[in-house]
This record gives C-alpha cells, structure tokens and sequence, in this order.
C-alpha cells in the first residue's frame, strides 16, 4: 500500500501558504503620514477630536494640524512621537476611544490619480521687467506673505530688475523621465561624483527648476488663505464639481500643502445678477485678444473705467497685477461702492463689462468677490477682483474659463 502521507503533507502546505500570501495587510502594516488622504484618516481624527487633541473639521487630509495633534497623542501615551498613525497609534486610539477604526489605503500621496511623485523645494528667482510680488507668489503657487518673510520686504518694497529672491517651499509635480532619458540620466549618475549631485541643493535656481519640475494643471495645492471659493475661481470651476470631486461639504477646513484634485470640466457658471437693472449700456467692446494685445494697452498699474452691460453703471479700477488676466482693484472707496451696487452683494458670478483705456473700449467678463492680494489699501475692498477678455486664462491652473469667455463674448455683442 502506498504512502499518501508526504505528498498530502505537501499539497496542505502549499494551500496554506497561498491562503496566507493572499489576505491583505494593509491593518498590519500601512502607515499614514503627512499628505495622505483617506477615510481612515478622517475617523482618527474624529477620534483625535472626541480625546480632545484636534479641533478642526475632519476632512480626512492628514497636514500640519493632524500631525501636530497626532505628535501630541503620542507623547502622552509614550508612543514614540514620530507624527505618524501607524498600527500602534491607531491601536491606542482605539482603546482610549472604546471605537475601531477601520485602515484603508490612502488615496493621496502614493495612490492619487491626480497628482505624481512632488517634492519641495526653495528657488531662487531672479526678478525680470514687470514683475510683481503677487505674480512671483501666482507663479509659484506660494503666499505673498511667505515670500516677503523670506526675504525681509514689505508689501511697499520696490523689486528691481535681476534682484535675487528666495520663494520658500515651492511644491512641484516631478516630470515622468522617457526610457532614453532615464538611460541618459543612469549613464549621467554613474560617472558623477556623489558631492557635485544637484540634489543635494538647499536651494535650486529657478531655471533649473523649469526643466526639472511642471506644474500639474489637475491639482491644486492649498496656500495660506485660500478657501474652495477661491481655488475653484482660480480654476475656473464651479464650487460645487470641486467639492464633490473632492468628497468634502461646504464646511470643510483647508490646510496649507493639501492637494485637491480639479475636475477638467465643471459646466458653465452662469452669470447672475441681484442688483437693480438700470438702462442698458448702448456700448460694444472690440472682441480683443488678451495675449499680446490687451495686456499691453491695459498695463499693471494703468487705471480704466468698467461699465457693467446690464445695468450701465462705471467705475473706476487699478490693475495690480496678473500674467493671464487682470487682477484689479477699485481705485476708491465710492468705486468699491457701485461694485458692490450693481452685485447687490459679494459674488464669484460672471458679468459683462467694457473695459474703457485710452480711449479704447474692450470686451471683458469680471467677477464681483474680493480675494487674494491689494494694494490700495483705503479703497474699502479686501483684495482684488478679476477682469478676463478674449482668450485670457486662469492663474493656477493656466485654463480659459468657459464662463468668463462667454460674457466677454456677450460685452463684444455676439
């Protein structure tokens, strides 16, 4: 009689082994860190919050405030204050709690569709002719005020042409090298001497940065002050579609360094208005690229007068700044007050305007909501609001916005 002991020993063996390579360890072994967005990361922060260590809306984004209250935990309950939620962390705030949280993979970082490998970095940045701070801070996706920081300069200070600025923590979306560059870039490693490596730069010059990083126009990274308003403006998207792209209410908090993923197209944001109708405007703006054209005739600091199509009403405005549209603000108090007359109230809707300089009058779209940066500070209006025309973009995310274009089209009567 034959011995089916051994070979039956083997086949037991071998179903065991892949039963226990196929079970999941993420529980076991995942680590949340900064950056991270899950939904297990929102439950340890309700938790955080019921232990009386967090106090902020649980958004499931794990950024500086959830480090700082998970570092907090830690050292209370000697955990060893690394600001990580790993299996031991979660494990005590399960047992402090008396409730389980459930770990799931994180969808930011290392599995975001929306957004490759990033790092941050300082640049270094020469300034050319026409350059403002808000621009420089625009363009690099940076507070004003950390710019002014790190280099000790006031929002008065005058900046001259070649001056060296510092622009701090500048976050950029590493490019995806091609096989014959990461070739090029292996044969390059190899016979380079470890202390000349450009990484370990504290600081890279802003043109070397431009052939190394690119920004990804389907992201946007929070900045100090931004809010969903504010980044779903500068996108050209609704509040709504980047809300729900993003699962996150109304009520959500925004940290800086937090990464939202921006629908490509959100649909049309109509252009609405509350205030009393006046007689309509007899003008027609010339339909007048932006690019080239308007830019020049509408310099950064020049002064126009806006009148609104549907209610006749003008005033007057100051552009600021802005490579891709003109970032403006009213030049006085009475300005700010007939801005406010023909909203009715703060809004983000689109309306038809002409723009009036040198004699010229240009189609435009503007919206009515302060944001961002000011210079006339006696003006009553907190920030500046945005004037597109033909073929102008969004700042962050370098887009031509569908609704803006469209009432431009409206003030040039097509």
């Amino acid at each position: 009689m034959k011995n089916w002991s051994r070979p039956y020993s083997l086949v037991v063996l071998t179903l065991l082994i892949t039963i226990a390579l196929s079970v999941p360890v993420f529980a076991d072994s995942i680590v949340f860190e900064k950056g991270d967005s899950s939904p297990t990361i929102a439950e340890a922060q309700a938790a955080l919050k019921k232990l009386g260590f967090f106090n902020e809306s649980c958004t499931g984004y794990f950024g500086d405030v959830t480090e700082k209250a998970v570092v907090q935990f830690q050292k209370k309950y000697d955990l060893g204050a690394d600001g990580k939620l790993g299996p031991t962390t979660i494990s005590w705030l399960d047992k402090e709690t008396g409730k389980k949280i459930t770990v799931t993979p994180s969808t930011g970082r290392s599995q975001s569709a929306a957004r490759r490998d990033t790092t941050k970095v300082d640049v270094r940045y020469k300034v050319r002719k026409g350059d403002t701070i808000w621009d420089i801070a625009d363009d690099y996706n940076v507070s004003v005020r950390s710019i002014l920081e790190a280099n000790g300069l006031s929002e008065d200070s005058v900046l001259r042409i070649n001056q060296e600025l510092i622009i701090p923590n500048v976050v950029k979306v590493i490019k995806p090298s091609t096989p014959a560059e990461k070739e090029t870039k292996k044969a390059t490693e190899a016979n380079a001497e470890p202390a000349k490596a450009d990484a370990q730069k504290p600081v890279q010059d802003s043109a070397e940065i431009g052939t190394i990083y690119e920004h990804n126009a389907n992201t946007a990274v929070v900045k100090e002050g931004d809010t969903i308003e504010s980044i779903a403006e500068d996108y050209g998207v609704t509040i709504e579609a980047l809300l729900k792209e993003n699962e996150l209410d109304a009520a959500a908090v925004l940290q800086p360094g937090q990464e939202l993923k921006v629908p490509e197209d959100s649909g049309h944001i109509d252009e609405n208005s509350t205030s009393d109708q006046g007689s309509a405007a007899p003008l027609k703006g010339e339909y007048l690229d932006w690019f080239g054209k308007v830019d020049k005739i509408f310099e950064k600091g020049a002064v126009a007068t806006v009148t609104d199509i549907a209610t006749g009403k003008s005033f007057k405005a100051r552009r600021l700044y802005g490579r891709n549209h003109a970032d403006s603000e009213p030049l006085t108090k009475k300005d700010t007050e007939i801005v406010k007359s023909i909203y009715g109230s703060w809004s983000w809707n689109r309306r038809a305007v002409i723009v009036t300089i040198d004699g010229r009058n240009i189609a435009a779209s503007m919206n009515g909501m302060p944001h961002g940066g000011e210079a006339i500070k006696n003006n009553g209006f907190k920030g500046h609001f945005c004037i597109h025309f033909k073929g102008s973009k969004t700042h962050a995310g370098n887009r031509v916005d569908k609704s803006h274009q469209a009432a431009v089209k409206k003030a040039a009567g097509q």
